[in-house]
């Protein structure tokens, strides 16, 4: 069987809008929510109390042992 590339490709399906006026722009995207789990068998669900608490003593502590720079 011969495989012939029809007309509408991605390319001319994309000139094709750029020509009627169309522009491309780049999307923003939202992070991701702190409090969700993102190991294997936590995709997507969110942490608990203490595991909340686990993690803001440990960004506490590192803040405190950080030397601030003058």
């Amino acid at each position: 069987m011969k495989q012939v590339p029809k007309p509408t490709t991605d390319e001319d399906l994309i000139q094709q809008f750029l020509n009627k006026g169309g522009e491309i722009k780049k999307g923003k995207t939202k992070p991701m929510p702190a409090d969700l789990g993102l190991s294997n068998n936590q995709w997507g669900n969110k942490m608990t109390k203490e595991e909340k608490a686990a993690v803001k003593a440990i960004d506490d502590a590192r803040k405190l042992a950080t030397p601030k720079r003058s």
